[in-house]
């Protein structure tokens, strides 16, 4: 009797101890972790560290406040020491697919925060093999590839994306294989540069930026048969069979530079706001390949077109002006309704042709450069720069900065 008392009391205290205490620290925990994530996502890192800290204190188990406790740390500015904490996670046996795909994630974005892209990189393509499709992984190794100009990569997983999500950017994916195709135009691959520009294209039939880098493709492969020329004439000038091959290379350049030039005004054509990016391109490649004269029907053309286009405007006053027809020039300006800071630009050019009507050179020369210096002061290249669409500015921005 006393052996089967003392079992009974035994399994009371065990009852009370798995059924009442237990129940009653479960609950203080999760609620430690629900009170810490708030105080996550409302910025205070103090208050939440503190709580996670607690946690895994009272359960060294609790692997979810171990991920919090790290992400803590790498929000509160320590992303090496949030690195620290996740990586020892590594070596747990048993994680979920759950914990697995939480703590990549959150060692990705430990190394985001230390601008390692290659292992950020590898953590979420570790995600994409536990789930394929995870769209966060996705979209954020379009981010990751786009920061290393990885474009190829970053136009994969867009695809990705766009399919996972059942949405598709026509405009975002253009933009990204234009940026592919200038990578590939730096490199002196033009062929396959072109090659994706035409898949642009076929995507978005009035991409202005495809034409754009489909100009400049031809334009960078031109310049590398003149360099080639200049080379030989340089290192050959007296041996005429060297300076056959001089003539080759050259004409080899002006036959591709020829390609550049209905592109470049197909580009202006598309998007005459942002005709000052090709009008002085396609005024200097018609001077390369003597067919200079060409230039009026093209400026003629867009001027019927877009009669206040300020560089349309300027560039044919400009043509007028050296073939000595100054009073076509002004005439054409007079009549155009400019308004702002390329009134000013317009005014100039006009008092430079009136002056020139009356022969005086060294005025002439003298606001030359005042115009020079005018076109190149901040406030009017910052009032051109506001007319680009977002696009081309990040594709030239990218390009000048790289």
């Amino acid at each position: 009797m006393l052996i089967f008392l003392i079992i009974i009391l035994i399994s009371v205290l065990l009852y009370l101890y798995f059924y009442k205490f237990r129940q009653r620290k479960a609950p203080h925990i999760k609620e430690l972790y629900a009170e810490g994530l708030d105080m996550l996502v409302s910025g205070k890192h103090q208050a939440a560290y503190k709580n996670f800290k607690e946690i895994v204190q009272k359960d060294s188990d609790n692997v979810k406040a171990y991920i919090r406790l790290g992400q803590v740390l790498r929000e509160g500015g320590n992303p090496l020491q949030s690195i620290k904490i996740h990586k020892s996670l590594l070596i747990r046996k048993k994680l979920t697919s759950y914990e697995l795909i939480e703590l990549y994630k959150n060692l990705s974005l430990d190394y985001y925060k230390i601008n390692d892209i290659t292992k950020s990189i590898e953590y979420c393509i570790k995600i994409l093999e536990i789930e394929n499709d995870y769209e966060w992984a996705l979209h954020q190794l379009v981010i990751l590839y786009k920061k290393n100009n990885d474009w190829e990569k970053a136009t994969e997983y867009l695809k990705l994306y766009f399919s996972k999500t059942g949405k598709k950017d026509i405009e975002k994916l253009s933009l990204y294989k234009v940026q592919q195709a200038k990578y590939k135009i730096k490199e002196n691959l033009f062929e396959e540069a072109r090659l994706i520009l035409e898949k642009v294209l076929d995507l978005k039939s009035d991409s202005s930026e495809a034409y754009y880098f489909l100009a400049k493709s031809y334009s960078e492969e031109s310049n590398i048969e003149y360099e080639k020329a200049i080379k030989i004439q340089k290192e050959n000038s007296t041996n005429l069979s060297d300076s056959k091959q001089y003539n080759e290379h050259l004409e080899e350049a002006k036959k591709i530079l020829s390609k550049a030039v209905p592109l470049w005004v197909h580009f202006a054509e598309i998007d005459p706001d942002q005709s000052w990016l090709v009008l002085p391109l396609i005024k200097d490649s018609l001077f390369v390949l003597n067919r200079f004269s060409e230039l009026e029907n093209i400026l003629k053309q867009m001027y019927e077109r877009f009669p206040n286009n300020v560089e349309i405007l300027a560039s044919l006053a400009d043509y007028y002006s050296h073939k000595g027809e100054v009073d076509k020039a002004i005439s054409i300006l007079s009549s155009a309704d400019i308004k702002d800071i390329d009134s000013i630009l317009i005014d100039l050019i006009k008092i430079k042709l009136e002056l020139q009507k009356d022969g005086e050179n060294q005025l002439i020369k003298d606001l030359d450069n005042s115009i020079n210096s005018f076109v190149k002061n901040i406030r009017y290249q910052f009032s051109k720069n506001s007319t680009l669409k977002s696009n081309m500015l990040e594709l030239l921005e990218d390009e000048n900065n790289s």
